[in-house]
């Protein structure tokens, strides 16, 4: 098979769920192809979602270098580096996400993962609350907020980011409650 039809064919093997012959179809495009940066990324979810994360990188590095001013693959190359453990190399790839599409949230709440793993906690503040200014209900960059509050002692701060959370997700508050040893009197076990 050759050009776009092989592309079809790997995409219709994706769409009914044939993941492994999805990516031995995209794998041969980018044979034929080397700048096929549809068929790079789809490699690196592939990749991503089976586990095998150092194949992922390289795939997503691979997507980046064909089109570099996309914010979202900025985003997935950085996630897949996360999921490796190099937060120091995310880091600049979270950060070109966020100046190329600065309502990217996710961005902003990766970023804010990998300084908090590094114990940048009070940059890591600052990410965590716009990511949770651009999706106010989103309970996990309020649940880190209150994580790196708590990693700093900041008492006041966490309690009031637990306020917020407790108004929408009683799940994640119930989290926050037991993870930071917040007592709260509203709330009965």
């Amino acid at each position: 098979m050759r050009g776009r039809l092989l592309y079809a064919w790997a995409q219709t093997l994706l769409f009914f769920g044939r993941n492994a012959a999805a990516l031995s179809a995209f794998r041969q495009v980018v044979e034929q192809d080397p700048a096929h940066e549809e068929a790079w990324s789809v490699i690196g979810f592939l990749e991503a979602e089976r586990g095998a994360i150092s194949e992922a990188i390289p795939a997503f590095e691979r997507a980046l270098a064909l089109r570099p001013n996309d914010a979202a693959l900025c985003f997935n190359a950085a996630f897949a580096l996360q999921k490796a453990g190099e937060h120091e190399r995310a880091m600049p790839l979270l950060t070109r996400a966020i100046g190329l599409d600065p309502k990217l949230d996710r961005a902003w709440y990766g970023l804010g993962l990998s300084l908090a793993h590094v114990g940048r906690y009070e940059e890591a503040i600052v990410q965590f609350r716009e990511a949770a200014r651009l999706q106010p209900l989103n309970p996990y960059a309020g649940y880190q907020l209150a994580a790196a509050f708590f990693k700093l002692g900041r008492r006041e701060e966490l309690e009031k980011e637990y306020a917020r959370i407790k108004l929408f997700d009683p799940k994640v508050s119930a989290i926050m409650r037991r993870d930071f040893g917040i007592h709260d009197p509203d709330v009965t076990l």
